[in-house]
């Protein structure tokens, strides 16, 4: 028997009236609109199915099949009324393909989710009575993470999706016809905005109907644990798209207010930025070179300040100063002038001279608190009349502090004449431009105001300086195949070397194997990037690669140290050098600038209309040379090092000299070959090999010592003989795991040895070669932790098998951030092929990590590769608020996989130390703070095959190089 369906209904009531009115379809006629116009899975004769109770669960459950089944044919009307089409040759000239691609971002995907979900519904209801269940397909419906992860990517794209379509309707009339046609084709007359809004609305009404269903159904039914568990699902997902609207919406409020502020400055153009935010404006007074006092307007921006002319419209009064921070732009005050764009400035190039002395603060505060007390005051005083009892001792008192309070304040402002007093108002700036430092003079209207931007303008520095959104993305150079000598090559490791070749360059040893022969290529830098030669080198798989610097003076020293001091080292003795630290150059911290009148353009042409005379655009970085900058850099010579007399000479004799940086090769048959860094591996055969049990994992440099990890679970450590050479007979072993459970991952991080032993990571001491401290990465002991990158104090880390990469601690160990790379990837591949894209999607991992120059570089599987920039950590133990990073894919990967990442030093050592003496020699410091200098890196990415994800439709070489080996080049 059918169920009769109350007047009062939680959603099938508004599907159904919309049907009925002309809004969205409802469930039958939306059956029999989809089987007349496309073929599917929906036919008519697979009618809404009677249910045998008419109890209110039994109801909730058939509003929930009536609104699924709307919502599954709202969606397949967007595929094939709108997406197929559009895809269609008989269209391509309406829109880019590429577009239609952002578009419909995730739409299929959600689409082939929710029909599989309607289906397992039908066939509950087919056989309903009151004890079956639903909750348990609601939980394996939406608790799958490529659920999670293709709405998560919908919402994030759905604002672009809206922008897409808006440009698109204006460039292309066509287009907006063909939106118009199928708008009118549709029964509801819904327009395609309307229909993408659904999925962000989907996942909070089946919160809601869940809800209503646990009312009731008692806590006995078999089906009151499931929906428990489908509740709190489905609450998280819930949860994940409001935050993303909310995020969503206040960059669309904050690029409104960009808009907004660009109309009303005159000559101020290329405002709208994705990652800028108004902070706040002020009417300030500034002084010239001359003494004399000009009125100015400061836009505080989070990467930019303008300053502006203004000029008041005739017949309106001059008004006080306002500040608007975080709220409205105040048009009341800003209409009221016209303004005229005359500097635009970089915060990077902006500095405050002198902060606000701590008296000031002290009064600002103690004058806000009294402010705020008397506010509060005042509420009582109103809350008060509306006691019905006698209440006039209170109104007393009440209004006898509100009487201290205010002598309080007119007391204090009489005193300390805080708000006339430019020692209080007063803020000089300096500005770093073409011609050096310049300064500025800024009055502002009160020593609140001041302070007030003061702060504001410091936490926008600090935020800046740690978001890294700002750099340009890297730059790619080209892409380099790797012809095979062998079938079956494929890339497995690189490294730089350490020493210098001929043009004061480190070369780069890729290693590729082919399970049989083990081969390096060399990369060269000069004169362009390419590979010099390749040349077999071994019978093994080379599974890992290292450069080990050569012998130093100072390892020297700190061996002397540690033998009369033993066990007592500095901290920091374990530190290692990385190969893009260049241990020969030292800087000085800059000085003050001089105190001297700002010679900054803050004039304007004409007095009657503040004509701008030219605008300093500091954020232009091609206008900042490294004359203009004026810095003074102090080069320190490398140290002497002093020979060992007949041990060196002995070693040197060997073939095993220590003033030779050396290349370690580890092999699967458990050899390790060495040679020089700038040996001709065509000529030279290795200097050195070393027999191992079981396969080379990894090998690492750190604290004067060679690691290797071996396959057997054992860690082996080389240590320098008294000649400085390698004592490669005795290594000291240590057992850290088991042939089950090996050390896959090595990594220097603050001086220990990192080392990933199944999904745990155990802090190494390389002094004491003990294990100090042992954490998971995650719980599954099954997946291994096979990749990690640090910087600073955070460390990156993923395991085998997954998408994720987390971010820990380097001193408490604590997991701060993880981040899901499968959205980025999954939007990067939209424009490829369907079976493709599910089959890399499907066994998506990571497979390289890099940090280079505050960015994280991700190699994945499915050969795209992405960035993210590094959150600042600092030592504290206090937990640090990091907010979900900003994942951004690169045009340019693989077709496969992703094999390794690496980084190498572009600009010539000879080059910076000459011109660092040079600079030395007769320049004055001129900026604060520390500098160093610029240098040029190329991130090296190796794979299977070149793909350009841009151009996925026009590329007509697709498949041509899929299985040649590639090594992509970027410039940082």
């Amino acid at each position: 028997m059918a169920v009769s369906v109350p007047n009062v209904s939680l959603l099938g009531a508004e599907a159904t009236s919309k049907a009925t009115s002309g809004g969205t379809l409802g469930p039958a006629s939306a059956l029999d609109y989809h089987s007349s116009n496309y073929s599917g899975s929906f036919h008519p004769s697979r009618s809404v199915p009677s249910l045998n109770s008419g109890d209110t669960r039994t109801h909730i459950v058939k509003e929930l099949y009536d609104t699924e089944c709307s919502y599954v044919d709202q969606l397949r009307i967007v595929v094939h009324k709108y997406l197929r089409p559009l895809k269609n040759p008989e269209h391509a000239g309406l829109v880019d393909p590429l577009l239609v691609d952002e578009i419909f971002f995730q739409i299929p995907e959600i689409l082939n989710h929710h029909e599989s979900f309607f289906e397992a519904l039908k066939d509950r209801m087919d056989t309903w009575d009151n004890r079956q269940k639903v909750g348990d397909i609601i939980v394996n419906s939406f608790a799958k993470q490529p659920v999670i992860d293709t709405y998560t990517a919908f919402i994030n794209n759905w604002k672009t999706a809206k922008e897409a379509i808006r440009i698109a309707t204006n460039v292309k009339p066509s287009f907006a016809k063909f939106l118009e046609s199928a708008s009118r084709e549709h029964k509801g007359k819904l327009t395609l905005d309307a229909l993408l809004i659904m999925p962000v609305q989907r996942i909070p009404r089946y919160e809601l109907l869940i809800k209503e269903l646990l009312k009731h159904t008692h806590v006995d039914h078999p089906d009151h644990r499931l929906l428990v568990q489908a509740q709190g699902e489905v609450h998280d997902l819930a949860m994940k798209i409001n935050r993303m609207e909310q995020e969503t919406e206040a960059a669309e409020f904050q690029q409104n207010r960009l808009r907004e502020v660009e109309g009303i400055i005159d000559g101020l153009t290329g405002l709208l930025h994705a990652d800028r935010v108004f902070i706040r404006y002020d009417f300030v007074t500034m002084i010239n070179q001359l003494g004399a006092k000009k009125e100015r307007c400061l836009f505080l921006f989070s990467d930019i300040l303008i300053i502006t002319t203004i000029k008041r419209r005739s017949g309106t009064m001059r008004k006080p100063s306002q500040s608007i921070t975080h709220s409205s732009l105040g048009y009341l005050t800003l209409e009221s002038n016209k303004y005229k764009l005359l500097m635009k400035i970089s915060l990077d190039d902006l500095e405050i001279i002198k902060p606000s002395p701590s008296s000031t603060r002290k009064i600002v505060i103690e004058k806000e608190h009294l402010e705020q007390d008397l506010q509060t005051l005042e509420k009582i005083a109103t809350l008060s009349n509306t006691l019905m009892t006698s209440h006039q001792s209170l109104l007393e008192v009440v209004r006898d502090m509100i009487d201290s309070l205010q002598q309080q304040l007119a007391a204090d402002e009489k005193s300390t004449n805080i708000n006339t007093d430019p020692y209080y108002t007063r803020l000089d700036l300096s500005v770093t431009t073409e011609d050096g430092l310049e300064n500025m003079v800024v009055l502002f209207w009160s020593a609140e105001k001041r302070l007030a931007w003061e702060r504001d303008f410091c936490d926008t520095k600090e935020k800046l300086a740690v978001s890294g959104h700002r750099r340009a993305p890297p730059e790619f150079l080209k892409a380099l195949p790797i012809r095979k000598t062998r079938a079956g090559l494929q890339f497995t490791c690189a490294a730089p070397t350490l020493d210098l070749n001929a043009f004061s360059l480190r070369d780069v040893w890729v290693c590729n194997s082919d399970g049989y022969v083990g081969q390096v290529c060399i990369l060269s830098l000069q004169p362009e990037p390419e590979v010099t030669s390749c040349n077999g080198v071994c019978n093994a798989r080379i599974l890992c690669v290292a450069s080990v610097p050569a012998l130093s003076q100072s390892s020297v020293d700190a061996a002397t140290r540690r033998m009369a001091f033993k066990g007592t080292r500095p901290s920091d003795a374990c530190a290692m050098p990385s190969a893009l630290d260049d241990s020969e150059d030292s800087l000085l911290d800059m000085q003050p600038p001089s105190n001297r009148h700002s010679t900054m353009q803050i004039d304007s042409d004409s007095s009657d209309d503040e004509t701008d005379t030219g605008t300093l655009d500091s954020t232009d970085e091609d206008s900042k040379s490294q004359q203009s900058r004026e810095l003074l850099i102090i080069t320190q010579e490398p140290p002497q090092e002093e020979s060992l007399a007949t041990a060196s000479t002995a070693a040197a004799a060997a073939g095993n000299s220590p003033q030779q940086s050396t290349m370690w090769l580890g092999t699967e048959d458990g050899c390790i070959h060495v040679y020089n860094c700038n040996d001709n591996i065509r000529i030279k055969k290795n200097k050195v090999r070393l027999q191992h049990s079981a396969a080379i994992q990894c090998i690492i440099y750190l604290d004067n010592k060679v690691f290797v990890s071996l396959a057997n679970g054992d860690l082996a450590a080389y240590r320098r003989d008294s000649a400085g050479g390698w004592e490669t007979s005795k290594p000291s072993t240590i057992t850290l795991g088991s042939a089950t459970t090996p050390i896959t991952r090595m990594l220097a991080v603050q001086g220990k040895l990192w080392c990933g032993c199944q999904n745990n990571v155990l802090v190494f001491n390389p002094c004491t070669l003990s294990v100090e401290q042992t954490f998971a990465v995650c719980s599954d002991v099954s997946r291994a932790v096979l990749h990690m990158a640090s910087f600073g104090y955070g460390v990156w880390a993923s395991v085998q098998n997954s998408a994720v990469i987390k971010l820990f601690h380097s001193l408490t160990y604590e997991c701060i951030m993880e981040a899901n790379m499968a959205p980025s990837v999954a939007k990067m591949l939209a424009g490829c092929n369907d079976i493709i894209r599910q089959h890399k999607a499907a066994c998506l991992r990571i497979t390289a990590l890099l940090c280079c120059k505050d960015l994280l570089w991700v190699g994945t599987s499915a050969g795209v590769i992405l960035n993210l920039a590094i959150p600042h950590l600092t030592a504290s133990a206090t937990p640090y608020p990091v907010l979900a990073p900003n994942v951004a894919g690169i045009s340019h990967g693989h077709t496969g996989h992703v094999r390794f990442l690496t980084c190498v030093e572009m600009t010539p050592k000879k080059h910076l130390t000459a011109k660092t003496k040079q600079a030395s020699k007769g320049r004055s410091v001129r900026r604060r703070g520390s500098i160093s200098v610029a240098s040029r890196v190329l991130v090296i990415s190796g794979g299977d095959g070149f793909e350009d994800f841009q151009h996925f439709a026009s590329n007509d070489s697709a498949g041509r190089d899929d299985s040649t080996n590639h090594l992509l080049l970027w410039q940082v």
